[in-house]
């Protein structure tokens, strides 16, 4: 997960403790943030509907989880920084396919989410150094065949749509000559919130 733009700003000012420093390029982006910050009196601020445990709704439909807690503490600092105890802040939710557009347009001004920080990203988006370390693995049906990615040859996988898990198969195919047949795309884990039951009831493969 990482902070972009403002939040890397906010970190490189050291003003979020535990965090190490970031790209060189990042004060120059985050001052302009945070002058339209400054302006408006508002900040805007990214974040998911349904990546647990990262970004979520509760049962009271407020926005909590292991990034919101980041966010949060990075908006405490931006009042602090501004001076302005009682900016407004404003959520808006965003995806794994709109989230760089929508930070790149200015309309919201930071994310703390589940994004990976690849060199494609980076020129598009600045990142404050990672908060956590995760690795791509496949969820298929207990007992069942499917025991690596080659096996996922002719057989219908879900992935969300807009991540490096897609770009991953895409590249894992070209590679092994797998052709996915029934490859599925969705804009959101939310369209399926019990993924491995449907696997395991069998509406999907993987």
């Amino acid at each position: 997960m990482q902070l972009r733009k403002l939040a890397t700003a906010m970190l490189v000012m050291g003003m979020t403790a535990g965090l190490a420093q970031a790209e060189d390029a990042a004060p120059a982006a985050g001052q302009n943030t945070l002058d339209k910050i400054a302006k408006n009196g508002v900040i805007v601020v990214g974040h998911r509907e349904s990546s647990v445990p990262f970004s979520y709704y509760d049962n009271q439909q407020k926005v909590v989880g292991y990034s919101q807690d980041y966010s949060n503490a990075i908006v405490d600092a931006i009042k602090k920084k501004l001076n302005k105890p009682d900016l407004q802040v404003k959520l808006i939710p965003v995806t794994s396919q709109n989230r760089i557009p929508l930070l790149q347009n200015g309309t919201f001004d930071f994310e703390c989410g589940s994004t990976t920080n690849n060199l494609e990203r980076q020129k598009q988006a600045a990142f404050s150094d990672t908060i956590f370390v995760v690795g791509t693995r496949l969820l298929v049906k207990k007992g069942g065949p499917i025991k690596d990615f080659p096996d996922l040859k002719d057989k219908a996988v879900v992935v969300t749509s807009g991540t490096t898990s897609e770009i991953l198969l895409h590249k894992l195919n070209d590679e092994k000559k797998n052709e996915y047949a029934h490859y599925q795309r969705q804009r959101s884990w939310r369209l399926f919130p019990h993924p491995g039951e449907r696997t395991r009831r069998g509406l999907y493969d993987g």
